[in-house]
């Protein structure tokens, strides 16, 4: 009899041992089941009954500590949803006169996957977007619907795919790898970040420029109609780009592109012996702070619109940037992009093989925004925010300019950067353009000179 309460003893001092070496999140159940004490079916039981107690906000908070841990399926091969956006829309411009623009549509449904070879080939990638076909709502202008055939429609599916290759591990980080495909081109900030981690429903006017009235200049449109949206700072294209990381501080991009964008007018398709450069310098003299300065140069093709166009002849762009974090307060955000840049001048038609000399256009752009998340109370994982803007779409044009003053809203349901956000967004944007050049004036089919709400619903999720 001694024994067996010796046994007793020695099993219940172990049982409360573990239990004090365990962290304070282990549930008594867990402990009693990996013991053996209880059977499985009483430890569901026990576990249905403390998820039942606990409050939604408990649920999130251990729901997300439980998903921050899990490692990706494996470094071969990963997949997951880069982003899904289902958006809604109330634009006080008309779409078409007397008839209210009032929308409900997918913005964006991205899949990613990526995965890893070796270490001389840390790293491939692609991205899908469903949403890309003009059927179920890609966005052409500003938040139109695109209509296939227009100049700069681009309905690819596959929006991006490269492969990163280590020519030399010993050359590391100096020569830190080389990354060829389609991608994000690397200046700026707004324009080489995925759509699942930008904070505002639109993108800033430096990566998605609004045309302009191609009457009065030239070209055939109607006076005071649009022409579809430039990409002043073009955010993707087929490039080789060499990464460098010299100092801890610096981070360096050097790289050849197509030139273009894969938007580009007429045809999706460069001409290979046309060639962009591009580059950037990107310092970081604190944790929660860095700078940038980058360019492009190169050789457009001929869009004809005199404010939202370019002739066929060398352009560049140039882009100063800045993102600052403080740590001493935690959630808030500040961050600014300034571009400018020269096009050569529009031919007096639409033939692509008509150079055109000078600096054309010259164009500027930019914008400055701030934001702050709530990270405790009542209205933890709030998030506040606020961005204006201006675009210049061409100096040598009076009467022109626009500026647009955001604000917004979102509610996280899960924020876990960069693999995991949920969110609830909502926009308000007070539009304004003087108008489309001298003696003109905005009207009720701009939908950059009129304000618009946007309602979006944002899932990334791998």
């Amino acid at each position: 009899m001694k024994q067996k309460w010796l046994v007793m003893m020695i099993s219940l001092v172990g049982l409360v041992l573990s239990m004090l070496a365990r962290p304070a999140a282990a549930a008594l159940e867990d402990t009693l089941y990996e013991k053996g004490m209880i059977t499985k079916e009483e430890w569901l039981k026990a576990k249905a009954e403390a998820e039942k107690a606990m409050g939604p906000v408990e649920k999130l908070d251990d729901w997300q500590k439980k998903v921050s841990k899990l490692p990706i399926l494996s470094d071969k091969f990963n997949i997951g949803a880069n982003v899904l956006q289902v958006q809604y829309l109330a634009n006080q411009a008309d779409g078409t006169p007397g008839t209210s623009d009032n929308r409900f549509f997918i913005r964006r449904a991205e899949l990613i996957t990526w995965g890893k070879v070796n270490d001389y080939w840390p790293r491939w990638h692609m991205l899908f977007d469903f949403a890309a076909n003009s059927n179920i709502g890609r966005s052409s202008g500003l938040n139109s619907i695109s209509t296939s055939g227009t100049a700069t429609d681009n309905n690819q599916i596959i929006r991006e795919a490269y492969v990163d290759i280590v020519p030399s591990l010993s050359a590391q980080p100096y020569i830190d790898r080389f990354r060829i495909g389609q991608y994000r081109i690397p200046v700026g900030i707004e324009g080489s970040t995925s759509s699942g981690l930008i904070d505002f429903v639109n993108r800033n006017y430096i990566t998605q420029a609004p045309g302009a009235s191609a009457g009065g200049f030239t070209g055939t449109a109607a006076a005071g109609t649009l022409s579809s949206t430039i990409d002043f700072i073009q955010e993707r294209d087929v490039y080789v780009d060499l990464k460098s990381k010299p100092l801890e501080q610096l981070e360096l991009d050097l790289g050849i592109m197509n030139g273009n964008g894969i938007n580009g007018p007429g045809t999706a398709f460069d001409n290979n012996s046309q060639k962009d450069f591009f580059g950037r310098a990107r310092v970081k003299p604190r944790k929660d702070l860095f700078f940038s300065m980058g360019t492009i140069q190169g050789e457009s093709t001929n869009l004809n619109s005199r404010n939202g166009g370019r002739g066929k002849g060398n352009y560049d762009r140039y882009i100063a940037d800045f993102q600052w974090r403080p740590e001493f307060i935690p959630g808030f955000w500040l961050q600014g992009e300034y571009a400018w840049g020269h096009d050569a001048p529009p031919a007096a038609s639409l033939a692509l093989d008509a150079v055109t000399t000078g600096r054309g256009e010259v164009r500027r752009a930019w914008y400055v925004y701030g934001k702050y998340l709530i990270q405790s109370g009542p209205l933890k994982d709030f998030e506040v925010l606020a961005r204006y803007e201006q675009f210049d779409p061409s100096s040598n044009v009076s009467q022109d300019m626009m500026d647009r003053t955001t604000v917004g809203i979102n509610y996280y349901f899960a924020n876990l950067p960069p693999r995991i956000q949920a969110k609830f967004m909502i926009n308000y944007e007070f539009r304004h353009r003087d108008g489309f050049g001298p003696g003109t004036k905005v009207n009720k089919l701009d939908e950059f000179g009129n304000d618009a709400l946007l309602i979006q619903l944002h899932v990334r999720w791998f």
